[in-house]
């Protein structure tokens, strides 16, 4: 059998949809062929379709989820991803585990590199952080850690998406002002992905958004001036009084500059990534 260049886990998702859309030999498997808590599904998918790299975007990413159940966070996000690790470093794959802002505390008031100190907050957060751990912990050259924040793309539950059905439903919308952090579309993130693992450039971690950053309340303001809706209010609100279960950075403004440099351009700036997203929402 062939080899493929790229096999996409959680291909079902908003960013594995991206990676598929992008073209080239890129597969992607769901949870049901590639359950990831399972070593010996493992090696069966990765003997079957011998990919140069495996882009991971498999995980359990319900925040509040996670934390209800953080065992189960834990099997999925961080066991599952060591087992795949393991994998893949036993096969010789190239390997690049997408991660989050959210392990980080939010305390800093500048943005965060790569080596700045995780201390995540919630299940979900630790979770991924083990992740990442077990992934750095085979020091291979081809293994990737990209942590990313505020993803949004074409299909599925977003942010984008909530503040338009909201918005356009009549509802009153007040959105939360107290956290920043830096959007990232879908189809520019799968893209870089690719470029990193084209790029030869040494494993290890990288952070990877669209340029600029904003808080939630801007990112809905700019949301509906890009679809006509600029009249419509957005009140104000802060994090605590959404009274969610797991606790959120207040500040996860993520440095990209190492992934810039590594692939030679930086992403576009978020308020592009809002007008191409809602044309492809409006082409679907």
């Amino acid at each position: 059998m062939s080899k493929t260049s790229f096999l996409v886990t959680g291909a079902g998702g908003q960013l594995g949809r991206a990676l598929l859309a992008a073209g080239g030999d890129i597969v992607g498997v769901g949870h049901g062929e590639l359950p990831v808590e399972d070593r010996a599904a493992i090696d069966a998918c990765l003997d079957r379709h011998r990919p140069r790299f495996v882009l991971h975007c498999g995980a359990w990413t319900d925040v509040d989820g996670c934390e209800a159940d953080p065992a189960r966070a834990e099997l999925v996000n961080a066991t599952g991803t060591a087992n795949l690790a393991a994998a893949c470093a036993a096969r010789d794959i190239g390997l690049v585990y997408v991660s989050t802002d959210f392990v980080f505390d939010g305390r800093a008031t500048t943005p965060y590199v790569e080596d700045a100190a995780p201390a995540p907050l919630s299940a979900y957060g630790r979770s991924k952080w083990h992740g990442e751990q077990a992934l750095l912990a085979h020091g291979r050259a081809d293994f990737y850690v990209v942590r990313t924040s505020w993803v949004f793309g074409p299909g599925g539950k977003n942010f984008p998406k909530a503040i338009l059905n909201r918005a356009r439903s009549g509802q009153p919308l007040a959105v939360v002002t107290d956290q920043r952090g830096r959007p990232t579309y879908t189809p520019d993130l799968a893209q870089a992905l690719l470029d990193l693992c084209a790029s030869g450039t040494a494993g290890g971690v990288y952070h990877a958004a669209n340029k600029g950053d904003c808080t939630w309340h801007e990112f809905a303001v700019a949301i509906l001036a890009a679809a006509g809706l600029g009249d419509i209010p957005v009140g104000t609100m802060t994090a605590a009084a959404l009274a969610r279960p797991a606790a959120r950075p207040a500040y996860s403004v993520l440095d990209t500059g190492k992934l810039d440099r590594a692939i030679g351009r930086c992403l576009p700036d978020y308020r592009s990534a809002i007008e191409r997203y809602l044309q492809a929402e409006q082409n679907t």
